[in-house]
């Protein structure tokens, strides 16, 4: 990487806000129900991620499209508020954040999403602001909603030796393309089992991955998470935090792993660091509230009362 790099962690695909209400009991069909509480949250696998990296000290930019509606000027606020660069943001008219509304139950947690992509466009990288993004860049992290756009500026930033970390929660168009183009792929074990049809996660990261030199990591909650690079099968368990809510998580964690990569630390460390930040995320309600910042997380891993992760399996 050239020394006029920049940009820790660049990041190509969703960025949503969600208007969540809660109640106690679940309404019938066609039954008009007041809700117990309201909020309007942002979010977003991507949006998110970059959050993480920004709070935990790195520098992170937000390539996107957005118009002047009030959600997209809401989304685009939330992140300048991180200090995330947003000068690869297009103006584009009528482009839009994804827009979800959450209905959850406060007494056992479940929850309905429903959402919407309608006006959602993501940039091609021939159209970001910047055209030698490639040379400023360490890590590109692209999610499935980014679809063709988040391929072929993945192909680019391979061709420059930018490692590439995708997130996927389903499976969709491009999604085996943007696995099969990434240098790291981090999913969930839902995802993971869907997708490859098998039971054992170390059957699943064999499946995802496409070449040898591709790092998978299968994110598995309160179990930790397992990852195959080169040097084999590795196994982290999770840190112990007193659990609140676990939404943001994996995109914390995905955040969290991308920076650490740009600052060149292992796969093992990296996860390691990722997986503390995605504990301490589900220790608030919302998908942003508990991101730690640098400071916070390295006083987290100082306490000898929480569990060190091991190492690859013998």
């Amino acid at each position: 990487m050239e020394s006029e790099t920049c940009i820790d962690v660049l990041g190509l695909g969703s960025v949503t806000v969600d208007l969540v209400g809660t109640v106690k009991t679940w309404p019938g069909k066609g039954v008009k129900k007041m809700l117990d509480g309201f909020s309007v949250c942002d979010g977003g696998l991507i949006g998110t991620a970059l959050v993480a990296a920004a709070r935990l000290g790195g520098k992170a930019a937000f390539a996107g499209k957005l118009g002047q509606s009030e959600m997209a000027r809401r989304a685009l606020e939330a992140l300048c508020k991180e200090s995330i660069d947003t000068s690869f943001v297009l103006y584009t008219e009528d482009a839009e954040p994804i827009i979800a509304f959450i209905l959850t139950n406060s007494i056992d947690g479940q929850r309905n999403i429903f959402w919407t992509r309608q006006n959602v466009r993501y940039p091609m990288p021939w159209e970001f602001p910047d055209k030698n993004w490639f040379k400023k860049t360490s890590v590109l992290l692209i999610d499935f909603e980014s679809g063709l756009a988040g391929i072929e500026a993945a192909k680019i930033a391979r061709q420059h030796g930018i490692p590439v970390v995708v997130d996927v929660e389903r499976d969709e168009p491009h999604v085996a393309g943007a696995m099969r183009i990434s240098s790291h792929i981090v999913v969930s074990e839902d995802f993971a089992s869907s997708y490859t049809g098998k039971a054992n996660y170390a059957n699943m990261l064999t499946a995802l991955r496409t070449d040898s030199q591709q790092t998978v990591i299968i994110t598995r909650g309160e179990k930790g998470c397992a990852g195959l690079t080169d040097e084999g099968v590795f196994e982290l368990p999770a840190y112990k935090v007193h659990v609140i809510d676990t939404t943001g998580c994996g995109d914390t964690f995905h955040g969290a792993f991308a920076l650490a990569l740009a600052q060149k630390r292992s796969v093992i460390e990296a996860a390691k660091f990722a997986s503390a930040a995605a504990a301490l995320c589900a220790t608030k309600l919302g998908g942003r509230a508990g991101i730690p910042t640098a400071e916070h997380l390295k006083q987290f891993l100082r306490d000898p009362a929480k569990r060190e992760p091991n190492g690859y399996q013998s």
